[in-house]
C-alpha cells in the first residue's frame, strides 16, 4: 500500500505533508544541534579528514544550464556548512544547517533524483556536498546516527577514489544526515568550491592520536529478475598513532540498482 501511494503522490505533496508532522519536533530540537560558527578557523589548526570533489565528471554529463546550477547549489550549501562548530557530543544534523533548498534562499533548479527517476529540482545537485560530509565525518571518526542512500547505482568507478557506498542522500524535510562528535574537543566544517571541486574537511583544535580508515568488504555484482545489483559493506578502521589498531567496524551496507552497462572489469 505504501508503495503504490508513493506511485499516485507526486513527491513535492508528499514532502509537504513530512515537513508539516516534522515540523514541532525540529523547532524544539533547534538549540541542541550544532549551529555556532568558528569565530577565528586558525584556532582549529588539525585537519583530522579531508576529500576533494569534483563538480563534473565525465560518466555524467548535463546541459550547460543544468550544471550552472548544480554548481551553484553545492557553492551554496558549502557556504551554509562552513565554519560550523560541533561541540563534544553534540549532534549535527544536515537539515538543520543546511534547511530547505527553496529559491528564495538563493539555491536553483539541478539535477536531482525522485522515484528513481532524474528530473530537476531546487536545491539539486547538493548531494555531492552531504557525499563529501559523509565520507570526511566517517574519516574523523564521528558517531553517524542517520544516513540515507537511494537505492541506484548511477555511474561506474571511473575515477571514483573511495569505495561505492560512500555517501548519503539529503532531502528537506525527509531525508537527514546527522552524526554526533564523539571526541572531547569541538571539531569544526571547512568546505568551499576552490578550481571546479569541493573541498571539505573536518578541523580540531587539537591532535586525536589517530586516524581512521574506510574499506569495502564482500562486494559483489548480481543478476536479479529487476535487473543487475550491486552490493557491499563499508567498513572503519581506526588506528593509533603507534599503529595499534583501536577498532574495525562496519558502518554501511549498500545495495543498490545498477543503471549502467556493466562491462568485463566489474564482472
Amino acid at each position: 500500500m505504501a508503495a503504490r501511494l508513493r506511485r499516485w503522490i507526486p513527491y513535492p505533496i508528499r514532502a509537504w505533508f513530512v515537513r508539516l508532522k516534522r515540523a514541532p519536533g525540529m523547532a524544539r530540537e533547534r538549540a541542541t544541534v550544532a549551529h555556532m560558527r568558528a569565530e577565528d578557523p586558525d584556532a582549529f589548526p588539525w585537519i583530522l579528514s579531508s576529500h576533494v570533489t569534483p563538480l563534473k565528471r565525465a560518466t555524467v554529463t548535463y546541459s550547460q544550464e543544468v550544471q550552472h546550477a548544480k554548481e551553484v547549489n553545492v557553492a551554496r550549501a558549502a557556504c551554509l556548512l562552513d565554519g560550523l562548530v560541533i561541540e563534544p557530543g553534540q549532534t549535527f544534523s544536515w537539515l538543520h544547517a543546511v534547511g530547505p533548498t527553496t529559491k528564495r534562499r538563493g539555491f536553483l533548479r539541478g539535477p536531482e533524483m525522485h522515484d528513481a527517476e532524474l528530473t530537476e529540482d531546487w536545491g539539486g545537485g547538493v548531494c555531492s556536498v552531504s557525499n563529501t560530509l559523509y565520507l570526511v565525518a566517517l574519516l574523523s571518526g564521528m558517531q553517524i546516527t542517520e544516513r540515507h542512500r537511494h537505492g541506484l547505482d548511477l555511474f561506474p568507478d571511473n575515477g571514483r577514489t573511495v569505495p561505492f557506498g560512500c555517501g548519503a542522500t539529503v532531502a528537506y524535510p525527509t531525508s537527514d544526515l546527522r552524526f554526533i562528535n564523539p571526541h572531547s574537543f569541538p571539531v569544526t566544517l571547512s568546505f568551499l568550491v576552490q578550481e571546479g571541486s569541493l573541498c571539505g574537511s573536518v578541523r580540531a583544535r587539537e591532535p586525536a592520536g589517530c586516524s581512521w580508515q574506510i574499506y569495502e568488504s564482500e562486494h559483489h555484482f548480481e543478476q536479479t529478475a529487476s535487473g543487475p545489483v550491486r552490493e557491499n559493506r563499508i567498513r572503519r578502521k581506526a588506528v593509533r598513532d603507534d599503529g595499534t589498531i583501536l577498532a574495525d567496524e562496519e558502518v554501511a551496507h549498500n545495495r543498490a540498482i545498477v543503471l549502467y552497462e556493466l562491462d568485463e572489469v566489474y564482472r
